[in-house]
């Protein structure tokens, strides 16, 4: 089900299944700042990852000695559909909560909350867990929003550029088919701007490990484009393209891949969270059109 939030500035789209942001446009100039799932490329537009980020070893993970099968990448939350909890003019909030089906290959109750609030230029995501069992839960939680790159004759991918708000060294890690290589970091870019060359990704995301930053602006000096990203609280921040694709998705992570020499222990996994019994998880992402 779609539905629909807007003010004098924006409008934004919303799917249920997913729980997944579709949509924002400024109502100003008319420009659609998502990607519109083009499905010969990618068919999605900003997913949310949980309970795991990217993909697990032999889509296998152990916990207490039992081996659990997931073989989605980024966990299985975004393959159903959400309630809606509450709405109203200017804000909806979706809920999804481990069921029968879940608790098979995933052994943790749980109810996962994204609520989007809309403020003058800004959309808001917000992100809660919470654990509902009476034991430990681990868990990574990551966002994948796909925002559109237009390019036409005066305009090409490489005009547009991430801007970080610190410095950063550019290291990133490496992947080794669907796993975080353990032996390799590349140095991607220096200083404070990443440009977006058709190439850059042609191994994937580039994916930063402990930012100095907790925002980007993505920006296009030739037509005005800038949106304001902040994502503090993440400790991974990735940047992924389909080679080809008109979009750049910016994905801040609190969880990563498997790494290749990884053990497949839950509990030992590299950039897992943790919740207590009854205790909450949230994290919060902004978005702003300048």
């Amino acid at each position: 089900m779609e539905l629909k939030i807007s003010n004098k500035f924006l409008e934004v789209r919303l799917e249920s299944f997913g729980a997944e942001l579709i949509g924002l446009k400024d109502l100003v100039d008319g420009r659609e700042y998502m990607w519109q799932k083009n499905p010969k490329f990618w068919a999605k537009c900003s997913p949310i990852l949980f309970p795991f980020i990217g993909s697990l070893k032999d889509n296998q993970y152990l916990y207490k000695g039992k081996s659990y099968q997931i073989t989605t990448r980024h966990g299985f939350a975004r393959d159903y559909n959400f309630e809606i909890n509450y709405q109203d003019d200017k804000s909806v909030e979706f809920l999804f909560g481990s069921n029968e089906e879940t608790l098979k290959i995933y052994p943790f109750n749980f109810k996962l909350y994204l609520k989007y609030i809309l403020d003058g230029k800004k959309l808001r995501m917000e992100y809660k867990v919470e654990n509902l069992g009476d034991k430990r839960m681990y868990f990574s939680l990551g966002a994948h929003p796909a925002f559109a790159i237009p390019i036409d004759e005066k305009i090409d991918y490489s005009d547009y550029y991430i801007e970080f708000e610190k410095e950063e060294t550019g290291d990133t890690r490496v992947l080794n088919g669907v796993l975080i290589d353990s032996k390799k970091v590349e140095k991607v870019f220096d200083g404070k701007k990443l440009v977006l060359a058709k190439d850059k990704f042609k191994n994937d995301a580039i994916i930063i490990e402990n930012p100095n930053s907790y925002k980007v602006n993505l920006k296009n000096d030739k037509n005005k484009y800038n949106i304001s990203f902040t994502y503090e609280g993440f400790r991974y921040i990735a940047f992924w393209n389909i080679v080809g694709a008109e979009y750049i998705c910016l994905e801040p992570w609190c969880g990563i891949s498997d790494f290749d020499n990884c053990n497949g222990n839950i509990e030992e996994k590299v950039g897992i969270e943790t919740l207590e019994t009854k205790e909450k998880f949230v994290r919060k992402i902004e978005i702003e059109i300048l």
